[in-house]
This record gives C-alpha cells, structure tokens and sequence, in this order.
C-alpha cells in the first residue's frame, strides 16, 4: 500500500472505532455484543478513562458497571502498551536490517 492511500484506508476504521467506542454516543446506548466488541481496543479505554478526568464523579453512574473502573482501564491500557511495542520492535526491526 502506497504512503498516499493509506488515511482512505485508516479513517474510516477510525471513525467506525470512534462510535463504538463511546467517543460520539453514550457507550451504553449500544447493543451489548458491541460494547464488548469496543472493550477490545484501546480506543474505548481512552474514552472511559478521559471521560473520568473531566467529567463529575457522579457521571460514572451512567457507565456500563456503574463506575469509572480505572483500575481496568490502567491494565487494559497496559496490555495495549506491551502488544503495541512488542510489534513495533517486530515490525520496525525487519525495516532496519533491510534499510
């Protein structure tokens, strides 16, 4: 894939993320086999982590278990942290050897 097509590729992945994730919508206005679908990626982590730094305590009410759960967002957000190096040390290794 040629550096010009890939935001044609990436954004509208992002924006579909975007929704699922809670960052447009009310994360529990959507079914809950989407909901579980969005608690795969990071994106919905971020979002629920971000909504707790900014919004009032009693908003956590309305998340999904009822409070903001930073603790799972801090280790969900971790294992995201070690995948994401571990294929980055992967990936950008090969480009070094052959660049």
């Amino acid at each position: 894939m040629r550096p010009s097509t890939a935001s044609a590729v990436v954004i509208p992945v992002v924006l579909l993320l975007r929704f699922i994730s809670g960052v447009y919508i009310a994360f529990t206005t959507l079914p809950e086999w989407l909901q579980n679908v969005a608690s795969v990626f990071p994106l919905k982590w971020i979002a629920q982590g971000m909504r707790a730094a900014i919004l009032p305590e009693s908003f956590g009410a309305a998340e999904p278990n009822g409070s903001w759960e930073l603790g799972l967002v801090a280790i969900a957000l971790a294992l995201w942290l070690v995948v994401g190096v571990i294929l980055s040390r992967a990936t950008f290794r090969g480009i070094r050897r052959n660049g």
